[in-house]
């Protein structure tokens, strides 16, 4: 039914109604996610952002950099750059970086001018770009999965932290050689899929699947359990275990990792 507004208008009830319907059902979805705890991962720029997002996937991250500032990257993400900023090649810290899953070289770009200049970065792989301020993580310290990071700008160190647990190694979705990312700055993660994260309270304890696990801050606790009996071992698609995290402390994870996105588009044997 339609009704006119006294001019040459008309409104449709009908669809209102279905509208705001389906608003109070969004809302209640909300609502669910919510009371789960956990949250989509959403850039949160500072008062003076330093940096700007762009795209929905594969994204491209644009720093902005004054005179004599500095910013890292891995090889092969940079994408565009003002004149005036320069790049070099440092070698330094070689073993850390290969061991964590990172190239052996680091690309450092350099503003040589005092107007402001600007890097574009890009991930080498069809992926979301990750800021995390590390100032904001326990102890400044924030353990990654290898291959994660992807840039950083300001006091930022990596670092390798071995794992000598076989079990958790082979089964926790860290591996034997984790990343570590240290300092006061700001580095640029990359990960394909739906980003999400939970802040853990002292104690509490969240389950995900090993295949899933993309950060978590220093003082958390990362364990194993079984997947469930034998058969939801061998045939529940979790494989045979998942992994646990204690509180308190930050926990990121991906819907899409690298590994199971080459997986899905891998050519299928004939």
């Amino acid at each position: 039914m339609k009704i006119s507004d006294g001019g040459e208008k008309f409104i449709d009830l009908p669809l209102l109604t279905h509208t705001k319907r389906k608003m109070e059902v969004n809302e209640q979805g909300l609502l669910v996610f919510k009371a789960s705890g956990w949250n989509k991962f959403e850039v949160q720029y500072p008062d003076e952002p330093k940096y700007s997002i762009t795209g929905a996937d594969s994204q491209v991250v644009t720093v902005q950099l004054a005179g004599s500032e500095q910013v890292y990257s891995e090889p092969g993400t940079m994408m565009y750059m003002s004149t005036y900023v320069k790049s070099d090649t440092e070698c330094g810290g070689c073993l850390n970086r290969c061991c964590s899953g990172e190239s052996c070289c680091t690309m450092i770009m350099t503003n040589t001018q005092e107007e402001l200049g600007f890097v574009g970065l890009t991930p080498n792989f069809p992926a979301k770009v990750i800021p995390v301020d590390l100032s904001t993580i326990n102890e400044n310290h924030l353990h990654c999965k290898a291959g994660a990071y992807m840039a950083h700008y300001g006091e930022v160190e990596i670092e390798t932290n071995l794992e000598c647990n076989p079990c958790k190694a082979c089964c926790g979705g860290g591996g034997f050689i984790q990343q570590g990312l240290v300092g006061t700055g700001t580095v640029f993660l990359n990960s394909t899929g739906t980003i999400m994260q939970k802040v853990l309270e002292e104690g509490e304890k969240i389950v995900v699947d090993t295949d899933c696990v993309l950060a978590w801050a220093e003082g958390v606790d990362m364990e194993i359990q079984s997947a469930g009996g034998c058969c939801g071992m061998a045939l529940g698609g979790e494989g045979l275990f998942n992994t646990v995290f204690k509180g308190p402390g930050l926990v990121m994870v991906s819907s899409m990792t690298k590994e199971k996105y080459q997986i899905a588009v891998a050519p299928e044997p004939k």
